[in-house]
């Protein structure tokens, strides 16, 4: 499962949900600036969204090029 964290008023977080939701891919939005931070600060990453898929995280441009 794919797991895209998020935050409120984010424009990259909402044009990664309508790439995703225009492929059909199923994924997760969490939108909790607490996991957003957790999961952001263990891959080093200093914007959101932040994705988990398969064991990994990416930012939006490293994922884009995965999927």
């Amino acid at each position: 499962m794919i797991k895209v964290y998020g935050k409120e008023n984010c424009s990259k977080c909402l044009s990664l949900k309508n790439i995703l939701t225009d492929r059909n891919i199923e994924f997760e939005y969490i939108e909790d600036m607490k996991s957003l931070m957790i999961v952001a600060s263990k891959a080093r990453i200093m914007s959101a969204p932040v994705i988990e898929y398969n064991d990994n995280v990416y930012t939006m441009e490293a994922f884009l090029k995965v999927i």
